[in-house]
């Protein structure tokens, strides 16, 4: 028994049954085809709106208090701050400023030997300095010698005038004043800490100090020489010897103070110096010259006698954690020997340092510390921090 095929009809059914199979997969390929599409078409919406809301956080972080409006989803201003500029007016009070230069140029000639990160902080500081004098005729001769500076002078009485004579002078921050070979002149000593004190008054960082020493004086003020003695203490114009025991009065009687340092500097044993003259030489004169002045003994000096006295109190209210760079500054020059005196000695006659029970010299070390560590930590901040803190 057999069974007949029938060709034709079986062609056409296998005909028909691999167009079927063709066209299942034909379909499952459009389908996966499809899906794929999808899927790349997802992943690039997500990486779109991914990308969205990096750029979105990027701009948060670099300006924290831009406000973003949720409603509209609108991106914060991609803008720049505009820079921050300080206002018109004088860092420093130079008192005493007489035929100008010298003092007047303190501010500047310290900023301008920071290193900055940035190229123009130095300009952007334009550290400024204004001259007090009593004198007319100085304060004239001071101005045509700082007119081709930043620094300008006027006629003020620091004992009498008020802080009401200066509201003309902008409004920036006074950040501190300076007393540079001046309170010796002044007639009586109890006026000279008076005028520490008033001038602190209107300087919110630092007040600064130079001067003759006259620790151990050999002669009085006002007195005739008894014997060898250093020149300027018979000088007409020093009516006031101002030792350190007058500067560390006049610095604590300013509330205000949180640290300060008083040095002396070019220690000399013996009289073996030019700057020792002997009793008959004239009043107003200099240094020692042979040829001149008649035979002068040389003696030994004990205590040690000094040349040059500096100063510098910090008003700032935690120095320790927040020194300002002027402050620094004030310090910092402090510390440093006049040129002609480095190679001699020093003495840390007095220093204050908040916090701290510690001897004079470890002060005098923490206090250095803590300026040279505020200059270097401003030199690594751009413009616009370093001019937010002044």
């Amino acid at each position: 028994m057999y069974f007949r095929i029938n060709t034709r009809k079986h062609v056409a059914v296998v005909s028909a049954v691999a167009l079927g199979l063709w066209m299942f997969h034909l379909q499952t390929q459009l389908i996966k085809n499809h899906t794929n599409k999808m899927e790349t078409m997802n992943l690039r919406s997500m990486n779109a709106k991914m990308t969205e809301q990096l750029t979105l956080l990027r701009s948060i972080n670099a300006n924290p208090r831009q406000k973003i409006d949720t409603k509209t989803n609108d991106h914060p201003s991609t803008e720049s701050k505009a820079p921050v500029q300080l206002p018109d007016g004088y860092d420093v009070l130079d008192v005493g400023s007489s035929k100008g230069g010298g003092s007047i140029t303190f501010l500047a000639s310290a900023v301008s030997k920071l290193r900055f990160i940035d190229a123009d902080t130095v300009e952007r500081l334009d550290a400024r300095e204004l001259g007090l004098d009593y004198d007319q005729t100085k304060v004239d001769t001071c101005n045509a010698v700082e007119k081709d500076t930043r620094n300008d002078c006027r006629l003020f009485n620091i004992l009498s005038d008020t802080e009401s004579d200066l509201s003309d002078i902008g409004t920036r921050t006074i950040s501190g004043n300076s007393y540079w070979h001046v309170l010796e002149h002044i007639p009586e000593c109890d006026m000279a800490e008076e005028m520490w004190v008033k001038a602190a008054a209107f300087s919110k960082r630092f007040s600064s100090f130079h001067g003759p020493a006259y620790d151990n004086e050999m002669t009085a003020a006002g007195e005739e020489p008894t014997g060898v003695h250093r020149f300027w203490e018979n000088w007409s114009g020093h009516t006031c010897h101002f030792d350190s025991a007058m500067m560390e009065r006049a610095i604590r009687a300013v509330p205000k103070t949180t640290a300060f340092v008083v040095i002396n500097f070019g220690k000399m044993s013996t009289t073996d110096h030019d700057i020792f003259v002997p009793a008959d030489t004239p009043e107003n004169s200099h240094h020692y010259d042979p040829e001149t002045m008649s035979a002068r003994d040389i003696e030994p000096l004990d205590p040690p006698l000094y040349e040059e006295m500096r100063a510098c109190a910090i008003y700032d209210e935690d120095p320790e954690e927040h020194m300002s760079l002027y402050a620094a500054l004030c310090l910092l020059d402090s510390f440093r020997r006049p040129h002609r005196l480095f190679q001699m000695d020093q003495q840390i006659v007095v220093c204050s340092v908040p916090g701290a029970e510690v001897d004079d010299d470890e002060c005098a070390t923490t206090l250095k510390a803590m300026a040279e560590s505020t200059i270097r930590r401003f030199e690594q901040l751009h413009t616009d921090d370093v001019l937010l803190s002044i």
